[in-house]
């Protein structure tokens, strides 16, 4: 990982956090998980692609489209696998609107900004990474909570625990989907640079 890769899963850690904030601190102020859900994705909507910047390697007007690009593509990957998830409520649905989704994210972020990646290449670099990221914080979730067999015994309030476990999430998925985004993106780029290299 080079240093504008490392700078970039770092801001979209950030964004991640940010965004998970929603559900840690006011998810009870939402009318249903739907909505809230919908709160969470605009933070990424808004931010994500900036935090991107560093690893994509781009400036004005350039950076201003692949902002754009970045929340369509979100935007697409965050519609299906909600639908997946809210029409199969188990890991199932995860798994199958993880699938999708990231193949539609990869679709559009590598047709919108012309990327040198294939899309299989692209989808299942994403797939890894935004997997293990997800698991990960999902883990971490449940044993900040107590739960599992390396569950912890914190001793801090309910509300703090609940708290941390969230923010937790966001910060395994933060860094699962910001390494594998920039890593699309810095191959990408090496392609660009050595128009031989086949990916």
């Amino acid at each position: 990982m080079n240093v504008s890769q490392a700078i970039s899963v770092v801001l979209f850690l950030v964004v991640s956090l940010l965004s998970f904030s929603v559900w840690a601190f006011a998810g009870s102020l939402f009318a249903n998980e739907a909505t809230m859900y919908a709160g969470c994705a605009i933070v990424f909507f808004g931010f994500g692609g900036m935090a991107l910047l560093p690893a994509a390697g781009l400036s004005g007007k350039s950076a201003i489209q692949f902002c754009i690009s970045f929340a369509v593509s979100y935007l697409a990957y965050a519609f299906i696998w909600s639908l997946a998830w809210f029409s199969l409520p188990i890991t199932f649905g995860e798994v199958v609107g993880s699938s999708i989704g990231l193949v539609a994210f990869s679709l559009i972020l590598i047709r919108w900004n012309k990327l040198k990646i294939s899309l299989l290449s692209a989808t299942s670099i994403l797939f890894l990474f935004h997997t293990l990221g997800y698991y990960l914080g999902g883990f971490t979730y449940q044993m900040i909570q107590g739960r599992g067999p390396l569950g912890l015994e914190l001793s801090l309030s309910v509300e703090t625990v609940r708290l941390l476990a969230r923010l937790s999430w966001g910060a395994g998925y933060g860094i699962g989907l910001g390494f594998g985004i920039s890593k699309i993106l810095y191959l990408s780029r090496q392609s660009c640079a050595s128009p031989s290299t086949q990916i």
